[in-house]
């Protein structure tokens, strides 16, 4: 694993910034990079519509008949999942609805969901704001696997991201993340301790992604307006400041160069590592 000193970040481009001199995304929350074509998912929430961009900030993809989506995934298959506050959309490689999951409480009206992300074997992980869970569906059937989590443990739910066994869930309103194996057992909350290395708490943390070729934890500390790296037991490694404007969500390339959403762009910042 290459040590956070020899770790540059960059500021180098931003999608969808402009379009006839005004911004084109606005609002925009979950975001998926899909490495078979290299095309970022957007959720372009005030927009009510998902764009897809190229790495050369090119308009690929424009999908308005769904409405607003809060967060996005995409499958070891290419497929694409959208969650809204009632439901998770599963769209084929092509784009192409193919059904609706987790809407098992939608006459209730009891789900407000948020983020979503899927570990090494697809299975979907659903943050359930209203429920303070998360939900666990399995990619073939459908059906719900487990939950886990409650009101004792989140504040809130925005985000979550898998890596290695591991399920991190970000909590804005605690001003915190926290930790649990894929089972759903709790391991531990980090982001709130300040040390001397790390002097200032997150505070309403929102986009988590990961670094699958170093085993790092990318948090987008939004009220910070920074970017922060730690380790895959919740240890800080570094701060990223530059360009960065109330980070909402984040996602990472094939490369290791990070996508990060703010209010009406994506900055892309690319990663290089100094040996």
């Amino acid at each position: 694993m290459a040590s956070t000193s020899n770790i540059q970040f960059q500021l180098i481009n931003s999608l969808g910034s402009l379009e006839f001199g005004k911004p084109f995304l606005n609002q925009p929350r979950g975001i998926a990079y899909r490495p078979s074509d290299s095309l970022l998912f957007i959720a372009d929430s005030k927009n009510e519509r998902v764009v897809a961009f190229t790495e050369n900030n090119l308009l690929a993809k424009i999908i308005s008949h769904y409405g607003t989506k809060n967060g996005l995934a995409v499958m070891s298959n290419d497929q694409v999942l959208m969650s809204d506050e009632l439901q998770v959309l599963i769209l084929s490689s092509d784009l192409r609805l193919t059904r609706t999951i987790a809407d098992d409480d939608i006459q209730a009206g009891l789900t407000n969901y948020q983020g979503i992300c899927v570990d090494e074997h697809d299975a979907i992980y659903v943050c359930d704001q209203a429920n303070r869970q998360i939900k666990v569906y399995d990619p073939k059937s459908g059906n719900i696997i487990r939950f886990f989590g409650d009101k004792n443990v989140f504040s809130s739910l925005a985000y979550c991201t898998s890596m290695n066994g591991h399920i991190y869930v970000t909590d804005p309103q605690g001003s915190c993340a926290h930790k649990f194996t894929a089972d759903g057992t709790y391991v531990k909350r980090f982001g709130s301790e300040t040390s001397s290395v790390f002097p200032q708490a997150l505070s309403s943390p929102r986009g988590i992604t990961a670094f699958p070729d170093t085993r790092q934890l990318l948090v987008a500390d939004s009220h910070n307006d920074r970017l922060v790296i730690f380790d895959e037991n919740c240890e800080f490694q570094q701060l990223i400041t530059a360009g960065i404007e109330y980070p909402e969500s984040l996602a990472i390339d094939t490369k290791g160069n990070v996508f990060a959403a703010m209010p009406d762009r994506i900055g892309v910042l690319s990663r290089k590592i100094i040996d």
